[in-house]
């Protein structure tokens, strides 16, 4: 296991999403504060980290849906306490143009390649590649599916976390509180824990199945506590660190 990649970002990371192919996938972030900010690529082959273009003046309600080949699909929603969803949104992310604009109200995948979404009260089938809507589901060649992981998510008020704070008293001597983010791979184990240490603090730990640590590393602190923890890619882990930094080890 060992650092492939460390960037620090001049704004805070507010999303992460996975695009490109199968066998050249890319990471796409979105980094801003509440004046600006800047939508990125990292090329995890070429391990280089670029500028797309800066956000789009409506990007604080556009959520990230899926990836494509060349595109990022996002669904945009309305202002409010409890938003709802106006449109689909696709965009170049080799350009940051938007390449087209769907009004819905709902958007449910039904393949790789299709969303079923509504407009008034009719059920339709989009191709998210064209933006066209079909008048019948069609077979597409699966460009790109992302298999990436996020950790299993365990509350301190669920039974199971009474067993996890045991573990960790006897095998790392800490007193973890809070919650917990886990994952289990073949040969490793991958936590996100939280304890208190002169403020309430979160990191990431990953050790063998011997429970010998490999990388034991602070995420945040305070008031940037769980925001972010980690998630497993194609080999690789992923976190952020005091929402300013991205780091990727390759396992």
């Amino acid at each position: 296991m060992k650092k492939k990649f460390h960037y620090r970002f001049p704004q805070h990371i507010w999303s992460l999403g996975y695009w490109g192919s199968k066998d050249a996938p890319k990471l796409w972030i979105e980094a801003k504060d509440a004046q600006q900010g800047n939508w990125y690529s990292y090329d995890f082959e070429n391990n280089e980290i670029s500028v797309i273009s800066s956000i789009p003046s409506h990007s604080s309600h556009l959520q990230w849906l899926k990836g494509r080949e060349k595109l990022g699909i996002f669904v945009r929603l309305q202002s409010g306490k409890n938003p709802g969803i106006e449109a689909i949104e696709a965009y170049d992310l080799q350009q940051g143009k938007c390449q087209y604009v769907i009004e819905s109200q709902q958007a449910k995948e039904v393949s790789e390649d299709q969303l079923m979404i509504q407009q008034g009260n009719s059920v339709l089938l989009l191709d998210v590649d064209t933006g066209t809507i079909l008048s019948e589901q069609k077979t597409f060649p699966d460009l790109a599916s992302f298999s990436f992981e996020s950790p299993h998510h365990i509350e301190e008020s669920q039974e199971q976390f009474s067993a996890f704070k045991q573990f960790f008293s006897l095998k790392f001597s800490l007193q973890i509180a809070k919650g917990l983010d886990y994952w289990e791979g073949e040969d490793k184990l991958i936590f996100s824990y939280y304890l208190y240490d002169g403020a309430w603090k979160n990191y990431l730990l990953v050790c063998d199945l011997n429970f010998q640590i490999l990388l034991h590393e602070l995420l945040e602190e305070g008031e940037l506590m769980g925001y972010h923890t980690f998630q497993i890619f194609q080999n690789h882990l992923l976190f952020i660190q005091q929402k300013l930094q991205l780091e990727i080890y390759e396992f």
